[in-house]
């Protein structure tokens, strides 16, 4: 394996912090990913001393809305040029494909990446809001939307990632959030595997977060899970 595989989900509110913990686990990783919680407090000021650290950045927002809003939205983001950036596949086609004529357009080499099923879902959660079909049957069919929309890839849990490289072979990169290592305890994530289970399965990108930033010693946490991939 030449490329490490690791973005560390980056979820602080604090950006001396952020960047305290990218330094301290940067030989160890990957790349890292910024989500909601980073954004709402840090913003652009905080994703540009990030980006100052010239570690691969994952821009994590993903974006579900209208069609113009969620492209214009995407225009803002690729400005900052980073490695991936997520937008909900369940905002369907329309989108979708506006999105990657978006990316044509700017001459982009972000890789858009579409979020099919949250890993905190099961069967009975997606119940509650009207989804009748169970999480793996939603997973087959978002991915294949992503395919025929020109998505460069997806973000699902382990447990569907053999399934999806069996079908779809290599034609979409696979990011695979919620990863722990094999001493770490599941959290709110009820769709996960370890890293290396992962990796076995066809992950592309592992996305760890609390396993490494909660962890006493980050960067110790870090290598630890890199060593169970190598």
């Amino acid at each position: 394996m030449t490329n490490n595989p690791i973005f560390c989900a980056i979820d602080t509110s604090d950006i001396d912090k952020a960047i305290a913990l990218v330094d301290q686990i940067s030989p160890h990783i990957g790349g890292i990913k910024l989500g909601l919680e980073f954004f709402m407090s840090c913003g652009l000021l905080g994703l540009e001393k990030i980006k100052k650290l010239e570690i691969p950045i994952f821009i994590d927002l993903k974006l579900y809305d209208i069609p113009n809003t969620v492209k214009q939205a995407l225009r803002n983001i690729l400005q900052f040029e980073p490695k991936f950036t997520t937008l909900h596949l369940s905002g369907g086609s329309e989108m979708l494909i506006e999105c990657v004529n978006v990316k044509k357009e700017l001459n982009s080499r972000t890789k858009l990446i579409g979020v099919t099923m949250l890993t905190s879902f099961n069967d009975t959660l997606i119940s509650e809001i009207g989804i009748e079909k169970p999480v793996n049957e939603n997973v087959k069919l978002l991915t294949q939307l992503a395919v025929n929309c020109g998505m460069d890839g997806i973000v699902c849990s382990p447990l569907e990632i053999s399934e999806v490289k069996n079908t779809h072979k290599r034609k979409l990169q696979i990011i695979s959030p919620g990863i722990r290592g094999k001493e770490n305890a599941i959290n709110d994530q009820r769709r996960t595997l370890s890293a290396k289970e992962a990796i076995d399965a066809g992950a592309d990108i592992l996305v760890v977060g609390r396993p490494i930033t909660g962890a006493k010693d980050p960067a110790k946490a870090a290598k630890n899970i890199y060593s169970e991939i190598t």
